[in-house]
């Protein structure tokens, strides 16, 4: 028997389309927000908006009569007829989001329009419970509670705090970056997250990242037809290995579209590795019958008129703008882009208190007895076999370790040599022991980290102290560093665990793959450098713990470490027969 559903089902089933989680639920009231032509937005979570979610704003409000209608399924005073459609200049449009929060939560909405008395009306899970008046000043402040307690199926899906709190930060970003001149606030769990007041874009950008990234942008200002494109690109200071920091805008609506940002992504081709990102922040401004935005109740996607032209435009406006040499390259002090670090020093040259390397002390075998056992290895891949012929070793161009063997000579890689060292014995400390000693920082460190990343390295604290770094929380999405891993240069522990975040948020795991690439973090910030001047004895340690690890042919990253120069090669070069 076909009978038609009520209209409370009918809301929750269209919540599912429309809101899935508390991230959408504040992406929808934001847009209302905005729609309402509020200069100034106040965002309130509790437990990252799984537990409630307020929005305030100072807009023109609801009047009385229409507070009702507003929770109505397909009411809307963004449109009006079909026409309509083709000419949609508002976030809003649908007339959905509303009757499917409500469907899904307990609302308290309290609305003022202008010249008249604020009011109040609460619906509980699709039940209108009261409309009564409201002392509300100005605008419009609606509560959020108890998402989906009355779908269990549908609450067991909601991620952890922490996982839910990222989704509304990155969501923060995207509606603040482009409405850079509202004054925006975020507040979790009583305490302020954003505070940002309303301003350009560029300043916009400054508040949200770090002042110093306005060093490493570039604007973009295009317009060829009835095209215009705005913005800025990032040099290649800013490229990343995640994504996370692409925006992309068609006439004010933020959208996600595979095929421009790989336009966007080609431009750069000749300038950054294949799985590395750029940052961008753009705008297209088209005439709004060029495309079609109600494509999806999230209204995420949009379908172009003609999509490879727009594509085309993209990747000419890019290209364009990197062709100044000069803005391209990185910076020459970039900042990162979503730390501040704040660190006291020395006053004097780093030369007066920068020791020598000093490779660590060795627990193996003999230096002789190494050179035989590795020389076994060795020839697994060699066709000949390599007996050490003596103990001569020598540095060339600080750079290269060289020795005899009685087949030829061996010459190896000082940094990548040191590199492998390092992987292997701490990975090894990390698998089966306690984790790497730790050097205390005589200055510790301040560092400042982006809310979302913050959470990230919140996540992964065990796994950083497990490689040497000691750190305590200090405040507001802040740390303080007070040891970092023994071998570990002075300076590089911001960096260090940056890198190790960034890779943390590519991935989303903590198992094997994730420690060997901290452990080869690691290894290659705290391994001598090419250049770094090497005694004799330094020389001799290096290649006795090389030849004492598992692998000593190649770094953690493939390069290789050892080449064997054959005698009988250089007898063909000298003509010897």
């Amino acid at each position: 028997m076909i009978k038609k559903l009520p209209s409370n089902l009918i809301n929750q089933i269209a919540a599912g389309e429309v809101v899935d989680d508390p991230a959408s639920i504040v992406k929808e009231l934001l847009e209302n927000s905005i729609d309402a032509s509020s200069d100034s937005i106040e965002i309130i979570l509790f437990d990252g908006g799984k537990k409630k979610i307020i929005i305030n704003d100072n807009g023109i409000g609801i009047n009385k009569d229409e507070i009702k209608a507003a929770f109505k399924r397909f009411a809307t005073s963004k449109i009006k007829n079909a026409e309509d459609l083709n000419k949609i200049n508002t976030l809003g449009f649908r007339g959905e989001a509303l009757p499917s929060i409500a469907s899904i939560s307990e609302v308290v909405i309290k609305s003022r329009a202008q010249k008249e008395v604020g009011h109040e009306y609460k619906i509980s899970y699709g039940k209108e419970v009261h409309l009564k008046p409201s002392s509300i000043e100005c605008g419009t402040s609606i509560e959020i509670k108890n998402i989906f307690n009355n779908l269990p199926a549908r609450k067991k899906f909601l991620k952890g705090e922490n996982y839910e709190y990222r989704k509304i930060l990155s969501l923060f970003k995207i509606f603040s970056l482009h409405y850079s001149r509202i004054n925006m606030k975020l507040i979790n769990n009583g305490k302020i997250v954003y505070d940002l007041k309303g301003s350009s874009l560029i300043n916009r950008i400054c508040a949200l990242y770090t002042n110093g990234i306005s060093n490493s942008l570039i604007e973009i200002k295009f317009q060829k037809d009835n095209y215009k494109i705005s913005g800025y690109i990032g040099n290649l200071s800013l490229v990343k290995q995640s994504r996370g920091n692409q925006f992309l805008y068609i006439n004010g609506r933020y959208i996600k579209d595979k095929l421009i940002n790989m336009s966007i992504y080609n431009s750069y081709r000749s300038l950054i590795a294949r799985g590395e990102y750029p940052f961008f922040i753009l705008f297209l401004d088209l005439p709004s019958n060029y495309l079609d935005v109600n494509v999806h109740p999230k209204k995420q996607e949009v379908k172009f008129e003609n999509e490879l032209q727009i594509q085309h435009i993209f990747k000419l406006s890019i290209s364009e703008a990197l062709k100044n040499i000069t803005k391209t390259i990185p910076s020459y002090n970039p900042i990162p882009l979503s730390e501040n670090i704040q660190t006291s020093e020395i006053p004097f040259s780093s030369k007066e208190i920068t020791s020598e390397h000093i490779l660590t002390a060795s627990n193996s075998p003999n230096y002789t007895q190494n050179i035989k056992n590795a020389e076994i290895r060795l020839n697994r891949t060699e066709e000949h076999k390599i007996e050490i012929e003596s103990n001569n070793v020598w540095q060339i161009h600080n750079k290269y370790i060289i020795t005899e063997i009685t087949s030829g000579i061996i010459i190896i890689d000082q940094h990548v040599a040191h590199e492998r060292i390092l992987y292997e014995s701490s990975k090894k400390s990390i698998e089966e022991g306690e984790g790497l000693s730790s050097q205390k920082i005589l200055f510790p460190q301040i560092v400042k980290f982006n809310p979302e990343n913050y959470t990230y390295l919140l996540e992964i604290m065990y796994y950083l102290k497990k490689i040497g770094f000691e750190f305590r929380e200090f405040g507001d999405n802040q740390i303080v560093i007070e040891g970092s891993p023994s071998n570990l240069p002075i300076g590089k522990e911001e960096e260090t665990i940056n890198e190790i975040i960034e890779h943390y948020i590519k991935t989303k795991n903590t198992k094997s793959e994730f420690i060997e690439y901290m452990a080869s973090t690691y290894a290659c910030k705290a391994a001598i450098k090419a250049g770094d001047k090497l005694s004799s004895e330094e020389c001799k340690e290096l290649i006795d713990e090389l030849f004492s690890t598992e692998h000593p042919y190649y770094c953690p990253h493939g390069r290789p470490i050892i080449i064997n120069l054959p005698l009988e090669d250089l007898d063909k070069r000298f003509e010897r027969h």
